[in-house]
């Protein structure tokens, strides 16, 4: 059954990818091509990925400054990223060493959303070394599929650049150079 069940998840994450759209101004069309034949090429994912302004310009500025005691929900609509839990401190953050809790936020359950990501004291963090939150292709905020479709195009495209065999600090530069932290804004939290 289990393998089985791996056989499947294997062939469905294939399908979305290879369903993936690109980006209708990226003229690389090599790039685009290399991206589908091997899915975990960083050079090649980097090259295909459009301007991430475009993705940045749909999504809300953080607050920069949140209590200490990280509320459940902060104003806008920013919920608690189980990912990275502040109540669940020290067992947490895995994916942003430093940060002691993240929120994210996106306007609709597909799409772009955002990750901001602070330290102990609820100071928005904006070096990604340093833990900071990422931009979203496509938000985990939704339902099963869309949380697929996130794993694909922000997930594994991160372990591929920044945790892979092949990984360094070149490619996991690439990947924050498409995946950056975006701004914060001096605004009420709660």
């Amino acid at each position: 059954m289990y393998s089985v069940t791996s056989t499947l998840v294997i062939l469905l994450i294939i399908a979305l990818i290879n369903g993936l759209p690109f980006d209708a101004n990226n003229k690389n069309q090599a790039a685009k091509e290399a991206l589908i034949r091997n899915p975990f090429n960083c050079p090649a994912w980097y090259a295909a990925e459009g301007d991430p302004n475009v993705l940045l310009a749909k999504t809300l500025n953080p607050p920069c400054q949140i209590p200490s005691t990280f509320p459940p929900n902060l104003l806008g609509g920013w919920v608690v990223d189980p990912g990275c839990n502040a109540s669940s401190q020290p067992n947490t953050c895995d994916l942003h060493k430093g940060a002691y809790g993240c929120y994210r936020h996106a306007f609709a359950s597909t799409g772009p959303g955002a990750q901001a990501c602070y330290d102990q004291l609820g100071q928005w963090i904006a070096d990604p070394w340093k833990g900071a939150g990422t931009l979203d292709a496509e938000t985990p905020l939704g339902d099963l599929a869309q949380q697929a479709l996130h794993g694909i195009a922000d997930v594994v495209p991160y372990y591929t650049c920044c945790r892979g065999l092949f990984s360094q600090t070149q490619t996991c530069n690439l990947y924050y150079e498409k995946r950056p932290p975006g701004q914060c804004e001096n605004k009420d939290a709660v």
